[in-house]
């Protein structure tokens, strides 16, 4: 990394004559506000005129370009928001110079607002899209403010003026204090890899960057020099991060869908190396454009994936299954499936092997670390097989837990994830049911997962309860924690019957569960009693029910 570091005054940032700083394109527009606008002032006016005392701002990453008539220019990679609003307040002391010291107000605009050549004048700042004609008619004291009140240029440049006029310091004491007295380091290099890993380095503030807004002004800054096509892009873009944020909000973030399409493409990508693997893939691409619209159209995909929207009725169902049993890993196969255009059994089985996988794998408690290569693999290999679904199927199958695997780590373990846990009881209760779906309790927050032996057996409900199950265990009443979430243990229980059952005595939670309209619940009540051994030959019943609803076998393969 070859990197040029200066401390500067910024009278000596801005003073240079033939340098101009360039805000790209595809920089997000100038958005600082009062509090930044008046953290500045402050930071100025407490400074102590006579002193050597110096304020640091912090850095300012560019990146060297090509010299083009007798100007060099640097493009700022971060600091925009500090250079600009530096600018401007420059602007507003010329400004109010204007009326009192004419020399020094066009010494300010000839050697801090301008840079020049023997033959060229060009501006000293050049700010992206709209904020540069805004700027430029501040440069030039075109200024209407009512037409431009809005723009937050106008906005900083009339709160630094107000500022100014109402400072029982002389404009000439704020003059000295900002060129002399506040200082910025400059980082130059001549490397766009360079710079934006320099930033993901430096930049930790409030407004800084992620990761994607990296990828995006790398990809953008291969438009720069064809303002329609940038145009285009920064649209698109746009639409992508429209898409992914409506996922945000339930905390699926933008790093993880860009992680997503790349496992659909390319090899599974580690977050520390995701904007190295995105650099090299927009290097490599031979139509940017059309990359740039192959990522979008997998953001909408991804949209609909997660909201269950794909449009087939069986499918959405599935769809949101995999939300409830945290199944989402799966989404870069999935991303590519729909983009294969599979028919409607094709997919169903897929998503119902990707549950099954899902299932086997979490009750058996193994490690989730080769799930993204599992699917990665999949997703770029499953497509050159002559029956893909088959292919899918049968490698999830292989690693996957063996029935009885399954079978007996479904008897013991400890089933305290709710989602999964309650996606896992209304399954077996739709079983026993006949499938006929009658009581809706996918999803509803209205049905609860009952403990019938309480979590709670001390003495802290009501009075005479808890010593009943005590009672009721015996001597072994201290072991209860080995079975409170074994799933014989758990049964599904409306909120009302839920609440009032509580901690109460079997047989009083008997008539709550007798009021039930779940099967799994009301066949407790032929249970005389409530122990430790009734747990194990509930959980031994279920495990085999599971057994058969989760299982490869019944795969429909096409």
């Amino acid at each position: 990394m070859s990197i040029d570091t200066k401390r500067l005054s910024i009278g000596k940032l801005l003073g240079s004559v033939n340098e101009v700083f360039r805000i790209p394109l595809y920089q997000r527009p100038y958005n600082w506000g009062k509090d930044q606008w008046n953290d500045l002032w402050e930071d100025l006016i407490r400074l102590e005129g006579d002193s050597d005392e110096t304020h640091f701002l912090g850095f300012i990453i560019t990146i060297s370009q090509e010299r083009q008539k007798g100007f060099g220019y640097f493009e700022v990679v971060d600091g925009q928001q500090r250079i600009t609003t530096l600018l401007i307040l420059l602007i507003a002391i010329r400004d109010i110079a204007e009326e009192m010291d004419k020399d020094r107000a066009a010494y300010i605009n000839n050697y801090f607002l301008k840079s020049s050549t023997i033959d060229e004048v060009e501006a000293k700042l050049i700010l992206g899209r709209k904020d540069n004609k805004t700027l430029k008619k501040l440069v030039d004291q075109r200024v209407n403010k009512e037409e431009l009140k809005d723009e937050k240029v106008i906005q900083a440049y009339y709160f630094f003026k107000e500022k100014l006029q109402e400072s029982k310091l002389q404009w000439q004491s704020i003059y000295t204090k900002l060129l002399g007295s506040l200082d910025l380091v400059l980082m130059v290099t001549d490397s766009y890899y360079d710079a934006f890993r320099l930033f993901e380095t430096l930049n930790n503030r409030g407004l800084s960057l992620s990761s994607v807004d990296l990828i995006k002004n790398y990809l953008l800054s291969k438009f720069a020099s064809n303002e329609s096509l940038i145009e285009e892009c920064i649209e698109i873009w746009d639409s992508i991060i429209d898409n992914i944020e409506e996922i945000e909000s339930v905390r699926l973030d933008k790093v993880r869908f860009f992680r997503h399409y790349l496992f659909s493409i390319e090899g599974v990508v580690p977050v520390p190396k995701l904007y190295a693997k995105y650099q090299n893939l927009i290097d490599t691409s031979d139509n940017l454009l059309s990359l740039v619209e192959d990522i979008w159209q997998k953001s909408e995909l991804y949209l609909k994936l997660y909201n269950a929207m794909i449009g087939i009725k069986e499918v959405d169902e599935r769809l949101k299954t995999l939300v409830r049993i945290e199944a989402t890993t799966s989404y870069p196969l999935l991303l590519k499936c729909l983009s294969e255009n599979l028919n409607k059994v094709q997919l169903i089985t897929i998503l119902d092997a990707i549950e099954v996988f899902t299932i086997r794998r979490s009750i058996c408690n193994i490690s989730t670390r080769d799930i993204d290569r599992i699917y990665n693999h999949l997703a770029l290999e499953s497509f050159t097989k002559e029956n893909p679904v088959s292919y899918i199927a049968g490698f999830l199958k292989k690693r996957s837990p063996t029935d009885n695997e399954f079978y007996l780590n479904f008897q013991s373990r400890d089933f305290s994830r709710a989602p999964q846990t309650k996606y896992i009881l209304e399954k077996i209760e739709n079983v026993l049911t006949n499938n006929t779906k009658e009581k809706m309790i996918n999803g509803q927050t209205d049905v609860h997962i009952e403990h019938i032996l309480p979590r709670d057996i001390g003495l802290k409900g009501v009075l005479g309860y808890e010593s009943s199950w005590q009672k009721e265990l015996g001597s072994r009443a201290s072991e209860y924690l080995m079975f409170v979430n074994r799933i014989g243990n758990l049964t599904l229980l409306g909120s009302e019957l839920n609440i009032t059952a509580s901690n109460s005595p079997f047989v009083k939670k008997k008539m709550k569960y007798n009021q039930s309209n779940i099967f799994l619940t009301k066949e407790l009540c032929q249970e005389e009693k409530w122990t430790f051994e009734e747990i194990k030959i509930r959980s031994t019943y279920l495990a085999g029910i599971a057994k058969k609803i989760w299982s490869f076998n019944i795969l429909v393969l096409g």
